[in-house]
């Protein structure tokens, strides 16, 4: 029988592994918990608002979905500038802050039951400013982490992310119930309070910002570089059945297969724990079969798990596929940014999160817009939506295998 670990033990692996990083890493993982805490507790929510309260068709939703895909690409493009210019501190503080204005701005105009045409703005700037921040985080991730630890380091940073993710929808079930509105005051407490912690905690990661004048055919001659376009190319396509997560999945579940709001929130709970617990072996799992295989076997575990969707006739059955469809998340997500930063060139770590993010943000917002039409075409026929939607991971799938990732040398 295995002795068990002692205290002392535990404690000594617990610091090594905290020394093996840059503490920066332990402050962007505390926030990213934190902020997603609150993200998780309103956002799943949204398209139920804008379908049940505010009587918006799924093609509708999805067509708002659509539009912020161009508000979020282009705030992409322009965060990973931004970070390369600017730097990295002073671009995530600065959104973090504005953000959080906006996100007491969508309490205010849902409490007073306005239009839908005010909620679709203020949502779209909230996309905006999310998307603007991320080339910021991950370029600093890049910065302050040696190349072989990138994976690891990318997976960590994710762990924090869906261990807020396991708590802020659980959350949002239960405001839910009271008030939509309330969902993004805890929304807004909790960006404020990451912000806080960037302001305090983290020190810039690069010493010098580019200089050469902006240029947006300069910020989009990243995509001259073939293989990593490629790799964008399927990238959007997986990110394609990703958007389904919080739109279409969620109004098919409660719609169709009959769950609750608050079985809802445990859905999405149970996707937070299970990254969680097993994010870091999955990271470990990448760096040992490289990131050819882990992208290809996360845009297959996608493609099964939304398929068996189609399948669901129970709550349970959906905890099931929610199981496969997060393991295809925390096997392909770390290694798909692993893969834009070992091929970045030197300077432009930034600019190449950004493009990168061009595809992620189109793939996230066309999706639901995409699973939306295949709603309301084929509501009654869930394996020709869930079908197709596994249709597509499975050709992402098909091109990581055979065309891999970004340059030769990160292979």
């Amino acid at each position: 029988m295995n002795k068990l670990i002692s205290p002392r033990a535990l404690y000594k692996r617990f610091t090594t592994l905290l020394d093996r990083y840059d503490r920066r890493l332990w402050t962007l993982f505390a926030v990213r918990m934190i902020v997603s805490i609150g993200f998780g507790a309103a956002m799943p929510f949204v398209s139920l608002y804008l379908y049940r309260e505010l009587g918006l068709s799924m093609e509708a939703i999805g067509t708002v979905m659509l539009f912020s895909a161009l508000i979020s690409s282009s705030g992409r493009i322009i965060g990973g500038e931004l970070a390369d210019r600017i730097g990295r501190k002073p671009l995530i503080a600065v959104t973090m802050g504005v953000r959080t204005l906006f996100f007491l701005l969508m309490s205010y105009v849902i409490y007073i039951r306005t239009s839908y045409l005010i909620v679709a703005l203020v949502f779209l700037a909230i996309r905006f400013l999310g998307a603007l921040m991320q080339p910021g985080i991950s370029a600093m991730v890049a910065d302050i982490v040696p190349q072989e630890r990138r994976v690891e380091a990318f997976g960590i940073l994710r762990i924090g992310g869906n261990a807020g993710w396991a708590i802020g929808p659980a959350i949002g079930g239960f405001l839910m119930v009271i008030s939509y509105w309330s969902l993004f005051l805890v929304t807004a407490a909790a960006s404020l309070v990451g912000m806080v912690l960037v302001i305090l905690f983290i020190k810039e990661s690069i010493q010098t910002q580019a200089t050469e004048r902006f240029e947006l055919s300069k910020v989009l001659d990243v995509g001259r570089d073939r293989r990593f376009l490629v790799f964008c190319g399927f990238s959007f396509l997986l990110f394609l059945v990703m958007g389904q997560f919080a739109s279409t999945l969620s109004v098919f579940s409660t719609e169709l297969v009959g769950i609750s709001d608050v079985q809802l929130g445990f859905l999405y709970t149970l996707n937070g724990i299970i990254v969680v617990l097993f994010q870091w072996p999955a990271a470990l799992l990448g760096g040992k079969i490289g990131t050819r295989r882990a992208l290809t076997l996360g845009a297959i575990l996608f493609g099964v798990g939304y398929f068996l969707v189609g399948l669901a006739p129970s709550f349970y059955f959906l905890l099931g596929t929610m199981v496969v469809i997060t393991l295809g998340e925390v096997t392909f997500s770390p290694s798909a940014t692993t893969a834009v930063a070992n091929s970045a060139q030197e300077g432009k770590m930034g600019r190449y999160m950004g493009f990168f993010g061009l595809a992620e943000a189109l793939g996230w917002s066309a999706g639901p817009f995409i699973g939306g039409w295949l709603f309301d075409y084929f509501r009654n026929e869930p394996l020709i939506l869930w079908g197709a939607i596994a249709a597509i991971a499975a050709i992402a799938a098909i091109g990581f295998s055979i065309f891999g990732q970004g340059r030769k040398r990160t292979a």
